[in-house]
């Protein structure tokens, strides 16, 4: 709902603030925030999340941040590879006849294939700054690199993302720091770099994480693999009712019902071991998981400050306004400079907005990605053990990523 003229809520009465541009809600009592979205994450989890923020609350630093268990159960996924790639080169060269070997060895090499190690690339669009181009924003880099104990990064690169964070790219598996510009417009210096902090922290990863992460990643796409999907239904051909309208779902060809048939059979025999191996996992390094995370965030805090460092996690979930507003400036609005309009929109977005977006990320139980607790259990954390600012940052020319940033929005328009 939008507004032009002055209304009060007409739930408790308190004047509503005006601006068409957003949803107009109330503060006080919740009016037009709109049903509380379902968290998709489970009750157990939810539970255990919970607890342990409580805990954490209390003594910031109890509890293991490593499960030996969950380490043992993902080296069997990560050992799958190699003998499958074995196995199928041993039967086509050494058994024969071949025609009955290579059924065999194309089952093999496909579990191989699923298995394989997986390779992280840069989205499309993503530009390179050099440190002679942005010598200001590499200075800072230097600097969080000898606070936080890690190497020097030697790449960054400009996205029209949402995230910012080091990922490590290619097979030279090379440290790359993310900046996508949707969150970087909407961040303030001290924000931007508590999100640099964090970004760097969370890349002191050793091979305990590494091969978890890469463990849950082929067990989650196992996963997806098994799971029946839109397209996977061929239709029976039979009158079906849906909301009082009558729908006739058309029979799909032969090769479409058995496509569905092998797909749902694979989702019976497949599917519960692969989900249940994926849960047990999931369990094992749940709590371990985000006392790490929660670890980061404390650190953050002592650099930067902890409002600082709560400040860059909410003020995130604005990223989307400002990346819709680029993708329009690009794609509809040839004559106005997409970068200015996304600064102005950064900094138009009104307090109200803002608030709202952070309840509606908290009634979801929201947060960054898969690894990271919810969002707001990391502020709650963060401002229940206040620090003071101990170190002030000197802010980024913009100037510096401009060149960049025109290139990688140009992209959108394509």
């Amino acid at each position: 709902m939008t507004i032009d003229s002055a209304v009060d809520c007409p739930q408790c009465s308190r004047p509503l603030p005006q601006d068409k541009r957003y949803a107009v809600w109330c503060r006080h009592c919740g009016w037009n925030l709109g049903p509380a979205p379902t968290p998709d994450e489970p009750a157990w989890q939810l539970e255990r999340e919970r607890k342990l923020a409580d805990s954490l609350v209390e003594r910031p630093a109890s509890g293991p941040e490593r499960s030996l268990g969950a380490f043992l159960l993902s080296l069997p996924v990560l050992l799958v590879p190699l003998p499958g790639l074995l196995g199928g080169i041993a039967l086509l060269a050494f058994y024969r006849p071949i025609w009955f070997a290579a059924p065999f060895a194309a089952v093999l090499f496909v579990i191989t294939a699923i298995f394989r190690p997986r390779i992280t690339r840069l989205p499309d669009g993503a530009q390179y700054v050099t440190r002679a181009e942005a010598p200001q924003l590499y200075d800072v880099l230097d600097r969080l690199a000898a606070h936080t104990g890690t190497p020097k990064l030697g790449h960054v690169v400009v996205t029209t993302g949402t995230r910012i964070a080091v990922d490590r790219v290619g097979w030279r598996y090379r440290r790359t720091l993310r900046i996508g510009l949707a969150a970087w417009s909407v961040l303030g210096p001290q924000e931007r770099y508590a999100a640099l902090a964090h970004a760097l922290y969370d890349d002191q990863r050793g091979l305990h994480d590494r091969v978890l992460g890469a463990a849950q990643h082929i067990i989650g796409e196992l996963a997806a693999a098994v799971t029946p999907g839109a397209l996977d239904s061929a239709g029976d051909g039979r009158i079906k009712h849906s909301e009082g309208v009558v729908v006739i779902v058309g029979q799909g060809s032969d090769d479409q019902i058995l496509h569905a048939w092998l797909v749902k059979l694979g989702s019976a025999v497949l599917g519960p071991p692969i989900r249940g191996y994926r849960r047990l996992l999931h369990r094992l390094d749940l709590a371990g998981r985000q006392r790490r995370e929660y670890r980061i965030d404390r650190r953050v805090a002592e650099q930067v400050g902890s409002e600082p460092a709560a400040a860059s996690l909410e003020r995130v979930l604005l990223a989307g306004i400002a990346l819709r507003a680029l993708e329009r400036a690009v794609r509809f609005d040839r004559l106005t400079d997409p970068l200015d309009t996304l600064r102005r929109t950064a900094a138009e977005i009104p307090d109200h907005e803002f608030a709202r977006l952070v309840r509606v990320d908290q009634a979801s139980n929201g947060r960054s990605d898969v690894d990271h607790p919810p969002t707001w259990q990391r502020t709650r954390l963060l401002r229940a053990h206040p620090t003071p600012t101990t170190s002030v940052f000197a802010p980024v020319k913009d100037d510096e990523l401009r060149a960049a940033a025109r290139a990688a929005a140009a992209v959108l328009h394509e």
